[in-house]
């Protein structure tokens, strides 16, 4: 070699000196949290699994601990595995942005839809064009960095799984209104197990894959123009996805239709994309056609008929109201009838009531509020559409309802509810609704617990000392805790655990918690009633539970040989079905306690049990109340999946010609008047 050779070629370099331009001489600290958090994260699901708490094959559940372990470690290989370093990684880039769409709609529908493979290519399109727009302005926002495209992955995955769970706890998917009560679901998921299956697995293992090549990817270059023409690229983004969803009926334009009484089929069908925007799209309630502020006082007038009444001459009742929490007889499903699923001193005690029979509710699995929103307001989740909380959304200030009525009468106005107070925003609404008091967790402090939640008997015991602290009559509205899910934690003493078989001669430790813990409240409310009847003060007490438990799906179909979808409205509605009674003591019979007037053959709905409550108690009725029981004439019972007509058919709100005029004149009139009670605060007719 030459001199010139020489210099050119320059002095020779360690073998050291020859790494990957992007190779750090020590792993950097992010690649070192990484390696920990795979470790971690594999760690936890051995533990997981050696608790019982993953339901999938030990060889996946290995092998998955494993690959999260892998995949942790391979950020501290970037720059040294080939191809990891400068240019060549830099122009996959583009290709990898691309296919982390598809990555977030398998990680978004895996872990809970069954029927993904089979949804339709129009849908699925749909809801990757979607998901791109969704993930642009998360790139751009990010400065398209990888920890942006990384941020959008898993915040697929956290949807997938929540979805997972929520449909396991209560039968339906997460809608829009779900978000705003977070501390609601925080409050009550203590109760439930958080069992891993083999679906959540692989997505897992899918998301860790998609993390580790990302890390490989170079950093994106960052400098003061390009932060700027990001931000301005997402905002444009961010606008026009904005403008595409507040100017486009999904319905009407993308055939994207969620059916209140199969939400999680749509969700499968259609995509949760798609639908849950749907959703938002339905939040805001749409003012009726035809509405008319200044003629609603008139619509109650004519069908209500006039003024209020006025009050006689004999002793005030005291009036409780017990919302019993998933109280259900599920022993009218087939195979379960003479099981222990029937409350025998529920039927003992409606065989003496005023009045009982099947109340229709318009929540399923969960949803508590909404029960209570109907009952308390007089209102119809039928009128304002699916996956819509009311109490979470809505400003109820001055609303008519039970307790503005109750108020109106001087009574004392108590809500009892052993939970926190937040929980469905109760401390804001009942404030709003115009309780005198609260009673929350914090007054059930040492009560006894059933599974760690406070027992129905405690609550009876609080009201009764009520009663007994204050003579003048009282409108108690006790909302219970005992019987909420899960059905799987077990702690029940040998004396209160039952066994329910199913027709096949099998069983079910949920249904058999379930069962079991019904029992107790079916004996406590026999203590409740047993307590009342002892008391010389006149008092009428109503029951009625709020739902069916989120597993009525594969029970229906355990002991129905078919889904409830698949058999029509009618048998829809067998899970949205609970006892009511309204029932008085010897005290207030003596008062005028009496069977209402407005019967239907003990088939109703929430929205009307508290007028038909008040008309039992022998109270003056107002004009609103005589009003939803007008509608009742012709509409005996109102959900959220459709309405059932005089001649006792079942409707759903697409099919409403159902041969009655008089049916849909009722109902549009109800409407208007709903909207303008909820919404309109300069109502002319309302008792503000």
């Amino acid at each position: 070699m030459t001199e010139r050779q020489t210099r050119l070629a320059g002095p020779t370099e360690p073998a050291s000196a020859a790494r990957a331009p992007n190779a750090p001489a020590h792993p950097r600290p992010l690649a070192l949290a990484a390696a920990l958090a795979g470790c971690l994260a594999a760690l936890g699901l051995c533990l997981y699994a050696a608790a019982g708490l993953v339901e999938a094959p030990w060889p996946q559940t290995a092998f998955t601990a494993l690959l999260l372990a892998a995949c942790g470690c391979v950020p501290l290989g970037r720059g040294r595995i080939p191809g990891t370093g400068g240019r060549a990684a830099g122009t996959v880039r583009p290709l990898v942005v691309a296919l982390a769409v598809p990555a977030g709609f398998y990680l978004l529908e895996r872990p809970w839809n069954n029927a993904l493979l089979a949804m339709d290519p129009y849908y699925a399109a749909a809801n990757l064009c979607v998901l791109a727009l969704l993930l642009a302005v998360v790139y751009f926002a990010g400065q398209r960095s990888r920890a942006a495209v990384a941020l959008f992955l898993a915040a697929c995955f956290l949807a997938g799984t929540a979805n997972h769970f929520v449909i396991a706890f209560k039968g339906q998917p997460i809608v829009p209104a779900d978000l705003f009560a977070l501390s609601t679901a925080a409050s009550v998921g203590s109760g439930y197990t958080f069992a891993l299956d083999a679906r959540l697995l692989e997505a897992a293992a899918v998301l860790a894959l998609c993390l580790a090549a990302l890390s490989l990817l170079p950093r994106a270059t960052v400098s003061p123009r390009r932060v700027a023409a990001n931000a301005a690229c997402a905002v444009a983004v961010a606008a026009c996805f904005g403008w595409w969803l507040g100017s486009y009926d999904l319905e009407e334009a993308y055939a994207c239709t969620v059916d209140v009484w199969g939400v999680k089929e749509s969700y499968a069908e259609q995509g949760s994309t798609l639908c849950f925007l749907k959703r938002v799209q339905d939040l805001s309630p749409a003012e009726p056609d035809g509405y008319d502020a200044d003629g609603v006082a008139a619509l109650i007038g004519g069908l209500g008929g006039g003024a209020p009444e006025t009050a006689g001459e004999t002793e005030a009742p005291t009036v409780i109201a017990v919302m019993n929490e998933t109280f259900a007889d599920l022993s009218r499903y087939p195979g379960l009838a003479g099981t222990d699923a029937r409350p025998a001193h529920y039927y003992e005690i409606a065989a003496e009531a005023l009045e009982a029979g099947d109340a229709y509710v318009s929540a399923l699995g969960g949803g508590t509020c909404n029960s209570e929103f109907e009952f308390l307001t007089g209102s119809s989740m039928g009128h304002l559409g699916g996956g819509v909380y009311p109490y979470v959304l809505y400003d109820l200030d001055g609303a008519e309802s039970l307790v503005s009525y109750f108020d109106a009468l001087g009574y004392a106005t108590h809500a009892v509810h052993p939970a926190e107070n937040t929980n469905w925003r109760r401390d804001r609404v009942y404030d709003q609704l115009g309780f005198d008091q609260f009673a929350d967790q914090a007054a059930f402090e040492g009560a006894d617990t059933l599974r760690g939640l406070t027992t129905d008997r405690a609550t009876y015991d609080y009201v009764l000392d009520l009663l007994e602290a204050d003579e003048r009559p009282q409108f108690v509205f006790d909302v219970t805790l005992q019987n909420h899910g899960g059905y799987d934690v077990g702690g029940l003493a040998d004396e209160l655990a039952v066994s329910v078989p199913l027709g096949d001669g099998s069983t079910s430790s949920e249904l058999d918690e379930y069962a079991s813990v019904i029992r107790q409240a079916d004996r406590d409310l026999a203590y409740l009633v047993d307590r009342l009847n002892a008391l010389d003060r006149p008092v009428v007490l109503c029951f009625f539970g709020d739902h069916q438990p989120g597993f009525s799906d594969w029970l229906f179909e355990a002991t129905h040989g078919s889904a409830a979808d698949d058999l029509g409205l009618e048998a829809v509605q067998e899970r949205y079905t609970v006892p009511y009674l309204i029932w008085a003591n010897d005290a207030a019979r003596a008062q005028g306690a009496h069977a209402p007037d407005s019967g239907a053959n003990g088939r109703t709905s929430l929205n009307y049990l508290g007028s038909k409550l008040v008309e039992a108690a022998g109270l003056p009725t107002t004009g609103y109340q005589r009003f939803l029981l007008a509608v009742r004439e012709a509409v005996p019972a109102i959900n959220l999946n459709g309405f059932l007509t005089a001649d006792g058919a079942w409707h759903g709100f697409g099919d409403e010609d159902g041969g009655n005029p008089g049916a849909l004149d009722a109902l549009r009139a109800y409407a208007t008047v709903q909207y303008d009670n909820l919404f309109n605060k300069n109502s002319a007719w309302a008792a503000r």
